[in-house]
């Protein structure tokens, strides 16, 4: 069976993910739907309307490449026509929104899943290590210039955008962090900058979690050193992964995993959200229940930007 996609949105987000399903056996773009008329989908088909798009029968699968503010409302939307959604990271500007699509996916019984693609770097193994009291560290620069933030209104209000830099750019690391560490109690921040309010361009600080671990992160877009590293370490285990590579150390013993595209990253969260639609159950590593953990870390943190204080303190 292929599942049929609806892409919403065909800005980058939504041009990677169609790149990730070309030429793929178990899904395939069935429609595009975006607020641009003069924006070129290519060969791919394009409806005119929302409610066109969750009125197409060759569309099981809605995938919301739109800004962060308005996803929740969109995939009620979507979930209440019988549609599964799939939604770009950041995955939610709460924990309170992933509840309310939790308890609406099982209502109607759709699964709910999120781009965070990276989650494929952590080897099985290691998931299943006890990383009590471990310290990990987790660096992330990605440039971001000015008119990166003027091209799109959005970018700008940080209840649409969910901030800058951390929420599109340190979430997938953050949430490798919380996969190997578990759930974080509370999150303290040592300093920030803002490229307009609320909108970070650089955060550091910390994280505890309920293991007794202990995360330092420093995450900047101003920056043209580019990097995207976390390294977790134990009493007698070792994980690094960095721009993809792995790294994975037990005892004495050292193995080396190679980068795999991030194309090919994306095409496996899909292959996943199919299997979840035919066999009628949630995404297992790319469902939104397993976002909550990055959803609460970001939900703190856009407080302390928008607000000026510190949580967790």
């Amino acid at each position: 069976m292929t599942i049929g996609v609806g892409l919403v949105g065909f800005g980058v987000a939504g041009r990677q993910h169609a790149a990730a399903l070309e030429g793929q056996s178990f899904a395939c773009v069935r429609a595009v739907f975006d607020h641009d008329p003069g924006l070129d989908t290519g060969e791919l088909h394009r409806v005119h309307g929302w409610d066109e798009l969750l009125a197409d029968r060759t569309v099981d699968l809605v995938s919301l490449c739109i800004p962060p503010g308005g996803r929740a409302a969109a995939a009620q939307q979507a979930l209440e026509a019988g549609k599964a959604v799939l939604v770009e990271t950041p995955p939610a500007v709460s924990v309170a929104e992933i509840d309310l699509l939790l308890d609406i996916a099982e209502k109607h019984g759709r699964p709910v899943g999120v781009m965070l693609q990276h989650r494929q770097s952590i080897p099985e193994q290691v998931e299943g290590w006890d990383w009590t009291a471990a310290s990990a560290v987790l660096e992330v620069s990605w440039y971001q210039p000015p008119a990166h933030y003027e091209r799109a209104h959005w970018r700008q209000d940080p209840l649409v955008s969910l901030g800058g830099i951390t929420a599109h750019r340190g979430v997938h690391y953050l949430d490798l962090a919380c996969r190997v560490l578990g759930e974080p109690r509370s999150v303290r921040l040592a300093g920030k900058r803002e490229r307009v309010a609320g909108i970070d361009s650089r955060i550091a600080g910390t994280v505890e979690f309920e293991n007794e671990s202990t995360l330092a992160l420093v995450v900047t877009g101003e920056s043209t050193a580019q990097v995207e590293c976390l390294e977790v370490l134990g009493k007698d285990k070792r994980l690094r992964i960095r721009d993809g590579g792995v790294t994975v150390q037990d005892g004495r013993q050292i193995e080396d995993l190679p980068a795999v595209s991030t194309r090919e990253l994306r095409a496996e969260v899909y292959r996943e959200m199919a299997h979840a639609i035919v066999a009628g159950t949630e995404a297992e590593r790319f469902g939104v229940r397993q976002a909550r953990a990055v959803a609460w870390i970001l939900e703190q943190t856009v407080g302390a930007l928008r607000l000026g204080n510190q949580p967790g303190v």
